[in-house]
């Protein structure tokens, strides 16, 4: 046999006695992409009218015109609403605006009082429309209304006058996904090889043997690799610190109305905070990993499966609204402590959310991360922790017993 195959063939029987980690990877892809059909399908089956997973959104519209064409944009507007779930109050264009100043609304509509006579004497005609552009549902059923509304006057053209009631921070919502997701797999090198290589080494059970307490090796470890956690994450805000220096030199002198992609002192203050909470959480589960993994590569497949559908629910929620997914995915979503360094920022910096709400966002991921340590306190002190792999006890095996011997006299 040639000399690769050999080494091929030994890293696959090494690879096929872990079967956990054979496991994880072999399931874990599965679930991956049956995790993201079921978000594709919640998110856009809202959007489906009479679906299983119809959620209706709510959108105001004022219809000030009383001739032909005012009562056409109203009937367009009701139309393209009902085919795209969602649902038309009809207010007064003082009530739209008071909810547009409030940003009660995602999508408000007004057509002018001059709607039908400036078709009819000009061609064109404008209305006032007033869009969430965090709502991709609103932005999209407001590019609709338009389209179809410029189709059905022929000839004639309908100018819509968009103003964004709360806009989509790009900048700051790849900002904060590039800190939070370094601060989830940041610490993994250290995190994971903390007990798991203590146990390839064969130096565990000499550690544990040592007058120290259990607790106070799980409280050295956890130091230690929060040490290296610090170092990992201070370096991200001197990076950052840098970039937003950069870009502040770059764009000076650039006008009000376009967004510079710096952050502002507020912004990058509560980007950092949900970064070191959501470095502490990873942190927390990442050692009770290690604490019963037999390899280091274990560990690190662990880690990495456990950590797949936070990043997947993260990457969801940082580009959604939140309020316009369905109950079920909302209900996972806060159920997992990763997602809350994303809902975080949102409630603090995007969708202007109540004190409250941050604060919970921020104690949930901090309780998660006090659990995580009291379990891995309390499971560390079992005997099993020092060999993960059960051992077989023997089976008894009843054999016929056998005749006495006579003893013959010499």
């Amino acid at each position: 046999m040639r000399a690769w195959a050999v080494v091929a063939g030994k890293e696959i029987k090494e690879q096929l006695r872990s079967r956990k980690a054979l496991f994880t990877l072999i399931v874990v892809p599965v679930l991956m992409w049956m995790g993201v059909g079921l978000m594709h399908a919640f998110i856009f089956g809202s959007m489906a009218p009479g679906g299983p997973l119809a959620t209706p959104m709510d959108v105001h519209l004022a219809v000030d015109d009383e001739g032909p064409y005012g009562e056409l944009a109203r009937e367009i507007v009701y139309t393209v609403a009902s085919n795209m779930n969602a649902v038309v109050h009809e207010v007064s264009y003082e009530e739209g605006m008071k909810l547009v100043r409030e940003g009660s609304t995602v999508l408000f509509i007004w057509v002018p009082s001059n709607f039908t006579s400036c078709l009819i004497s000009n061609g064109t005609a404008r209305i006032g429309v007033w869009v969430d552009m965090t709502s991709q549902r609103a932005s999209a059923l407001a590019h609709a209304i338009v389209s179809v509304l410029n189709r059905a006057v022929a000839e004639k053209k309908v100018d819509a006058v968009q103003t964004p009631i709360r806009k989509m921070p790009f900048t700051l919502v790849m900002l904060s996904l590039m800190l939070v997701m370094s601060a989830l797999w940041g610490p993994m090198p250290t995190v994971t090889s903390s007990f798991a290589g203590e146990r390839e080494r064969k130096t565990l059970e000499v550690l544990l043997v040592t007058p120290v307490g259990r607790r106070s090796i799980l409280l050295g470890k956890l130091l230690a690799a929060g040490f290296s956690a610090a170092l990992y994450m201070g370096s991200s805000v001197v990076g950052l610190a840098i970039y937003n220096g950069l870009v502040a030199w770059a764009t000076a002198g650039m006008i009000e109305e376009l967004v510079s992609p710096a952050l502002t002192l507020r912004e990058a203050l509560v980007v950092i905070t949900a970064a070191v909470l959501t470095l502490i959480l990873s942190m927390s589960i990442g050692i009770v990993i290690s604490c019963f993994a037999r390899s280091v590569k274990d560990a690190e497949t662990y880690y990495s499966a456990l950590f797949m559908l936070p990043i997947m629910l993260i990457s969801g929620t940082a580009f959604t609204r939140f309020d316009e997914l369905p109950l079920a995915v909302r209900a996972v979503i806060l159920a997992v402590p990763f997602s809350h360094g994303v809902l975080m920022i949102n409630n603090a910096l995007i969708y202007g959310g109540p004190l409250s709400a941050v604060l919970f966002n921020a104690a949930y991921m901090l309780a998660w991360s006090v659990g995580a340590l009291l379990v891995g306190a309390k499971l560390f002190e079992r005997e099993e922790i020092v060999e993960t792999r059960k051992v077989k006890k023997p089976r008894r095996r009843f054999r016929t017993p056998s005749r006495p011997r006579t003893l013959r006299a010499p």
